[in-house]
């Protein structure tokens, strides 16, 4: 009953609507706890070098690297070990004892939290259910998420849709959530989308990219077709590298509206241009259901 987070590669180890799992309320609860274990975890840019945690926080590190104990940040205690075998004997021990840990998803601490995170997401609301045109990426986000299984394996490359999706698509099964990971390698989305349907050819495989991402391996399309795969691409098409300026230019970064879903075509696949916020879970149903590697764009 401690609430938990995830690195974006570990996502789905435990169920993302799990009672205390808090998505909304990440930097609050960093920045409130008093204890942190740390498991498996480099403490590297994307944590901030573990300054996103309360200056005063006790730090309890798990690795299997000695030298990542304590490496960018001053730990309480540092555990040398695999972290299957040190979890699987904290279990052991927690079993023993488990009234201790009985009132714990009532505790003031934990109720902030819950509150935290339900005050931003109806935030969010209003946008994750705008009707407006160009379609917004978290609206798009909305309507991926309401239309897969909840075992589907979702492939996540680009950027702003990366930090998108990282905030509004949850995840239910280990391995079943896949991004470039700490090194930022763009382009993978759709490799990675195929490699996840040659492992698990019975799984629904999104793969949601950004345009600029997906023009680093479209042509990946190809090779879906050649061996036969099946994988939804999504592109979150908004003409360019990252946002646009407030004068709605983006100053040698514009990459136009390319027709990504002609080229699916052109390769055999099946391609879909959607404007319209209402056509997109149509779009993923036609996408998915047409049995060949597809791309809505």
């Amino acid at each position: 009953n401690i609430p938990f987070y995830t690195a974006p590669m570990s996502r789905g180890l435990i169920p993302e609507d799990h009672p205390v799992s808090f998505p909304a309320a990440r930097s609050t609860a960093m920045r409130e706890a008093d204890v942190v274990l740390v498991v498996g975890t480099r403490l590297n840019w994307m944590m901030n070098y573990g300054k996103r945690f309360n200056p005063s926080a006790r730090i309890i590190q798990i690795d299997i690297d000695e030298s990542e104990l304590g490496h960018n940040q001053n730990i309480e205690l540092g555990i040398f070990g695999d972290a299957k075998a040190v979890m699987a004997q904290f279990n052991e021990a927690a079993d023993g004892n488990r009234s201790d840990f009985a009132g714990a998803l009532e505790s003031p601490w934990v109720a902030n939290l819950r509150q935290a995170d339900e005050e931003r997401s109806s935030r969010s609301a209003p946008i994750l259910n705008s009707d407006q045109t160009p379609i917004h990426p978290l609206r798009l986000c909305k309507e991926i998420t309401e239309f897969l299984d909840r075992d589907a394996i979702v492939s996540v490359d680009g950027n702003e849709i990366l930090h998108f999706g990282r905030q509004s698509i949850p995840t239910y099964y280990p391995g079943h959530r896949l991004n470039s990971g700490v090194t930022g390698t763009m382009g993978v989305g759709l490799p990675y989308g195929i490699g996840a349907k040659v492992a698990k050819p019975d799984k629904q495989v999104l793969v949601l990219h950004g345009d600029g991402s997906m023009g680093m391996n479209a042509m990946e399309i190809d090779t879906a077709v050649r061996h036969n795969l099946p994988v939804v691409t999504v592109i979150s098409n908004n003409a360019g590298w990252t946002a646009r300026t407030p004068d709605k230019r983006k100053p040698g970064r514009e990459l136009g509206h390319t027709a990504f879903d002609k080229m699916a075509e052109a390769l055999h696949g099946y391609g879909e241009r959607v404007e319209d916020p209402a056509e997109i879970k149509p779009a993923l149903d036609r996408a998915f259901s047409s049995g060949k590697p597809a791309v809505v764009n």
